[in-house]
């Protein structure tokens, strides 16, 4: 399967992925700036700065696209107006509009869309959501995530990245809520949000702390900050990408009437029935999974099978959308300072 890769960022991970798939051939990629020059030359491949030349002089079965935020949109209809399948980096969207448009013109056009969760392929991931589905912890009570880190200041140099369409919620806080969306199945019902921009001043939040409510009656905190040196996020703590330093941290808790659960250490934390309440020990146990896989080669393995129609994108695009439709809830209630239901936030 030929394929190209749209952006050169995150992109590039990709990509020099791709160069290790046996199924896939990187026919090109593309980028305009100095970065992409030398990230194109080390990869080997032609690169261009415009990829909509790009798409129209290679011949491809599909494009992996990681543009900003709002360039999604665009290129995923010009992508399928070739016939070419996508995988389009998280977030689908900026918008629910501009998501459920891609979405409706792929079907249109008969071509798959994918969305880059990559994180729905991660072995402890996986182990999560079996271990919360197999009642370890009993009913699912609450939930506690936190994504606090400190990003080099060069990273912001990029205008999209402080301004509406970026920031950390869009650019990061996406995967944790897709991962809690993943793990549970619940559905939110409402959010209750504070953002600032405390630290930046910039247009885009930096602090954001959000309560959301789902119909199930459980209860999820979520504090994200990418501006404060911090050794919990799940880019430290779950050692599946190796451009990052490593701390033996928890990011995640799941509090159940059975039990509490840390995640990635898969610590458990129970009464037994005989020894019950808080004047007993707790019995600790560790339900380390058996397997380790790279979560971006297993994403990348699953779209060349759905490129050649012989699976169903895992990630479709309406599961970006439901994950999406939670964030600009919290968008929308750091806006108005409100309680925000899913079903008002639709129309916004």
């Amino acid at each position: 399967m030929k394929i190209a890769v749209l952006g050169l960022n995150h992109g590039y991970t990709l990509a020099q992925q791709a160069k290790k798939t046996p199924g896939l051939t990187l026919a090109a990629v593309a980028g305009n700036n100095e970065s992409a020059k030398e990230r194109a030359k080390e990869l080997d491949v032609p690169l261009y700065q415009d990829y909509k030349e790009l798409i129209d002089n290679c011949l491809l079965d599909g494009v992996i696209i990681t543009l900003p935020n709002h360039l999604h949109k665009e290129a995923v209809k010009y992508c399928a107006d070739k016939g070419l399948h996508c995988l389009v980096e998280k977030p689908i969207a900026d918008t629910m509009d501009a998501a459920q448009e891609m979405i409706d013109y792929c079907q249109k056009k008969q071509v798959m869309l994918l969305v880059g969760h990559h994180r729905r392929f991660s072995a402890k991931i996986n182990h999560l959501k079996h271990l919360l589905k197999s009642d370890v912890i009993g009913d699912l009570v609450s939930v506690n995530m936190t994504w606090a880190l400190a990003k080099n200041q060069s990273y912001y140099k990029e205008a999209w990245r402080v301004k509406a369409g970026g920031g950390p919620l869009l650019i990061n806080g996406i995967h944790d809520l897709d991962n809690l969306l993943y793990v549970t199945d619940l559905k939110i019902e409402s959010a209750y949000a504070a953002g600032r921009n405390k630290i930046r001043s910039a247009e885009v939040e930096d602090v954001v702390t959000a309560i959301l409510e789902a119909e199930d009656g459980t209860v999820i905190h979520y504090f994200l900050t990418d501006g404060v040196p911090s050794p919990w996020s799940y880019e430290f703590n779950v050692k599946e990408n190796p451009i990052y330093h490593f701390y033996n941290e928890d990011c995640y808790h799941f509090f159940g009437t059975k039990g509490s659960l840390a995640f990635p250490s898969f610590r458990c934390y129970q009464y037994s029935e005989e020894e019950y309440g808080w004047k007993h020990p707790l019995i600790e146990q560790q339900f380390v999974p058996a397997d380790i896989v790279d979560p971006i080669a297993a994403e990348l393995e699953h779209f060349e099978d759905v490129m050649k129609g012989v699976i169903m994108p895992r990630v479709p695009g309406e599961a970006g959308l439901r994950t999406l439709e939670v964030l600009e809830a919290i968008n929308l209630s750091i806006r108005e300072k409100r309680r925000v239901t899913l079903r008002e936030s639709k129309g916004k």
